[in-house]
């Protein structure tokens, strides 16, 4: 194999990281209405190693990819210092801590606005589907008890990754199964769709104040 440029070096990890994009992004998007949570799925390194592997790259070419990954990760370590360091200079305590809560209010006031676009989408499906409020309410309490369940198994310690897949995999059976009870597959389809988590909210998301999951209403 050919030794690696600096540039192909620099570069490799950001064209990796668009390659496994989509199974990053499934692995970790917010769960619809009886869409599998996927918190526990596979990792980052592990879909690294079965994209390496679909791919038929050798040792050292992975070697080669992991020491470009690891020199990425530290460039990027330095320039988040080097901003932060910046920031200091330029924000007192008073304007960080403005700054900090309107980020609060902002983040939390579109959750709010993305679960009312939720409920009204859900209830229009209702309206289609020309439910009487027995049925509307069993459905609505259904899902509160998913969130509830779910969000138990979010704060839950597991022994191991496959047991915190496996339990994430039997609460969505079940909900599913719950739902499948009321609703025919056409109409399990079109509730997926509609309660679909959309973009991210505004503002940056450093770590620490992601909102609880799920968060679907």
């Amino acid at each position: 194999m050919k030794k690696l440029s600096l540039t192909r070096k620099l570069f490799a990890p950001a064209l990796l990281a668009a390659a496994i994009a989509p199974l990053a992004l499934s692995a970790s998007a917010e769960p619809g209405e009886g869409e599998r949570y996927v918190r526990g799925g596979p990792s980052h390194a592990e879909q690294r190693e079965a994209l390496f592997e679909r791919a038929g790259l050798d040792a050292e070419t992975r070697d080669a990819l992991a020491a470009a990954r690891a020199e990425h990760h530290q460039a990027q370590q330095a320039l988040r210092q080097d901003y932060r360091e910046r920031l200091d200079e330029i924000l007192d305590d008073d304007q960080r801590a403005a700054l900090e809560q309107a980020r609060r209010e902002m983040r939390q006031e579109w959750r709010a606005e993305q679960r009312q676009a939720r409920e009204a989408r859900l209830e229009a499906l209702f309206d289609e589907w020309q439910l009487d409020e027995a049925s509307r309410e069993a459905l609505r309490e259904q899902r509160d008890a998913f969130h509830a369940e779910a969000q138990a198994l979010h704060d839950r310690t597991f022994d191991s990754r496959e047991d915190r897949r496996s339990a994430w995999e039997g609460l969505r059976t079940e909900y599913h199964e719950a739902l499948a009870e009321r609703l025919d597959e056409a109409q399990l389809s079109q509730l997926r769709e509609a309660m679909r988590p959309g973009r991210h909210g505004p503002g940056p998301h450093h770590g620490g104040d992601h909102p609880p999951r799920p968060d679907a209403g």
